[in-house]
């Protein structure tokens, strides 16, 4: 049975004809160019396609409005196979970890004091090439504090919060998201504490094949001297397209502003003497980013989607594998 809301001839949901693209004009050409989104037509009957399939996964529960469709078809250059694996993995990701993504409130005390600590700050401004920028320090967060008073989980929990909130914005669909990793004060306990265990395998897992996001670099700055030893032990997680893609710059920031730019960077990463545009401080920031998040808007929607109505039914996939198996190894950009 198909929702009521759905036409069974075609799964036209209510709201799909409302739904207006917000993409500013250069990232709709870039849409045409690299994604295959041709025009309003094309991507109405890809969503619908999608959807279609979706609708015939018994053991699959998921929000099925346009907008939350797109942004997987967009990840996956709008290849159908591509987009059903990686929402296949976004939610068996969510429901194998349910301390990182259930029943999130974006007002939580927890959350919000990590927020709070500027570790994981995502400018609104743009490097050259349209595309946001995560600025990661986790030198920022107090291992003390992290261990007796927040727990590990939630400084996952809130990145995994921050992630769902940039990558509703459409541009960052098409433009995709640079990672800057500041690597100062950063000690081999929080390398250990953060990314032990199994936590380095789910957040490796989160961000190459279930964020339905273009990751398109990742820039090391300040590397400490353990480096290596942590490269090693992490590098059998990472695909080789991610490796090719990440860059490390030591102390200096000079390929970083050359490849990048300068105005998408906080003010505490610019040199005295700059004078042109910024992103303003990590303070301005970091208040921003927390006012976006706790929006009525962002908050009714995170608290559905953390919600015990969507997930994956394991049982029910095993039963469904074959049929799915065969775009399991695909692999694209």
């Amino acid at each position: 049975m198909l929702p009521a809301h759905c036409n069974i001839n075609n799964v036209t949901m209510r709201g799909d004809v409302d739904f207006v693209s917000k993409l500013d004009e250069a990232s709709k050409k870039k849409a045409k160019e690299e994604l295959n989104e041709i025009n309003d037509k094309d991507r109405e009957m890809a969503v619908q396609a999608f959807r279609e399939w979706i609708l015939q996964q018994k053991w699959l529960r998921t929000p099925t409005d346009f907008a939350f469709l797109l942004r997987f078809l967009r990840a996956r250059k709008f290849s159908q196979l591509g987009a059903r694996q990686t929402i296949e993995n976004y939610w068996r990701v969510k429901t194998k970890s349910p301390t990182w993504f259930k029943d999130v409130d974006p007002t939580e005390k927890k959350i919000v004091e990590i927020m709070k600590t500027g570790f994981y700050v995502i400018p609104k401004t743009t490097d050259k090439y349209g595309r946001r920028v995560i600025v990661e320090r986790l030198g920022n967060l107090d291992m003390n504090k992290v261990k007796k008073k927040w727990g590990v989980e939630n400084i996952f929990r809130t990145i995994c919060l921050i992630c769902d909130w940039v990558n509703r914005d459409e541009n960052v669909q098409v433009n995709g998201i640079i990672v800057f990793i500041d690597n100062t004060d950063v000690t081999m306990g929080h390398f250990m504490n953060m990314m032990g265990t199994e936590n380095g395998k789910k957040i490796m897992e989160f961000y190459q094949n279930s964020l339905p996001a273009r990751m398109k670099g990742l820039h090391m700055y300040n590397e400490p001297t353990f480096f290596d030893a942590v490269y090693a032990l992490f590098s059998p997680l990472m695909k080789q397209k991610t490796k090719d893609r990440m860059h490390m710059h030591g102390r200096s920031l000079t390929k970083v502003y050359e490849e990048l730019g300068m105005e998408c960077f906080p003010d505490e990463y610019l040199p005295d003497d700059y004078k042109g545009p910024s992103a303003g401080s990590t303070q301005q920031l970091v208040d921003t980013m927390i006012s976006e998040i706790q929006s009525p808007d962002f908050t009714s929607y995170i608290k559905n989607l953390s919600s015990d109505k969507y997930g994956v039914d394991i049982a029910k996939l095993k039963e469904n594998d074959a049929p799915v198996a065969s775009f399991r190894k695909l692999n694209v950009d």
